[in-house]
């Protein structure tokens, strides 16, 4: 079995033929042509013969390591002329636009980044820090279904820490799906409001919101869903209530054991 032949099998990498393949101080580059003729805009996917041939320039993706060495992935490409977004590299399936590494690559980063902090991924994978971020917000862009926010009735609004120096996130929550739905740094009226915007004529579909007693939130609420059902959290309570710990069936007003009474 010839090289080209053993990366091509190894690599897979959609819509691509491995030409030559070759060891150098980079790692292993793999040198590729592009199967698919048409022209396609990287931007904004359009095809056909107006797209002009604006010059070709050669490109390179980091690509998943091939054993001990980085894996350098090297093809040649049309540089076209489109009468909408201007002169760019014409796309190819096995990386997003404008990124310096291949979709595989980027996928990985992507789940890791789920898994632990950036600079164990930096470490591992052998990239800057703040190439970790660029890559997790490509994919995240690329995977988001914009049809999260279609026919919304009953929402959740939270936040969350994600770092110290109170630095929060509110979340949006879909009650029908479980699924987060939207996320912005902040937790105030003016951040749920950037929420609502983005909603448009479609938050008129929302009947519910349940959320803590978060006076910023209820502000941006009423003024933007004054018919629907602000729902608070049940764990929010202002008065003192029996704290139990390790209870498998706590009676009613009861949440764990023997211990204190605290307010809540």
């Amino acid at each position: 079995m010839r090289v080209t032949t053993a990366f091509k099998r190894m690599l897979r990498l959609p819509g691509a033929s491995v030409i030559d393949v070759s060891f150098g101080a980079e790692g292993v580059i793999v040198t590729i042509r592009l199967r698919r003729r048409r022209r396609v805009c990287s931007r904004c996917g359009q095809t056909g013969r107006f797209l002009e041939i604006h010059d070709r320039r050669v490109k390179r993706w980091r690509h998943l390591d091939v054993g001990a060495n980085r894996c350098v992935i090297e093809c040649c490409l049309r540089r076209l002329r489109c009468p909408d977004c201007g002169v760019h590299l014409e796309a190819v399936p096995w990386a997003r636009p404008d990124a310096h590494h291949t979709r595989d690559f980027e996928d990985v980063v992507a789940w890791l980044a789920q898994q632990m902090a950036k600079t164990p991924i930096a470490g591992l994978l052998r990239i800057g820090w703040d190439t970790v971020g660029k890559i997790v917000e490509r994919v995240v862009a690329d995977h988001l279904d914009h049809r999260r926010l279609e026919g919304l009735i009953a929402i959740g609004v939270d936040e969350i820490s994600y770092r110290r120096g109170q630095r929060y996130l509110t979340s949006v929550a879909d009650h029908a799906s479980g699924s987060i739905v939207w996320c912005a740094p902040g937790r105030n009226a003016a951040t749920l409001q950037a929420f609502f915007e983005l909603l448009g004529e479609r938050r008129h579909s929302i009947r519910a919101v349940s959320i803590d007693m978060s006076g910023g939130y209820q502000q941006a609420i009423r003024e933007n869903l004054p018919d629907a059902e602000i729902c608070f959290d049940p764990f929010v309570r202002h008065e003192a209530l029996p704290v139990r710990v390790g209870c498998e069936t706590p009676p009613p007003g009861c949440r764990g054991s023997p211990a204190k009474l605290r307010a809540v």
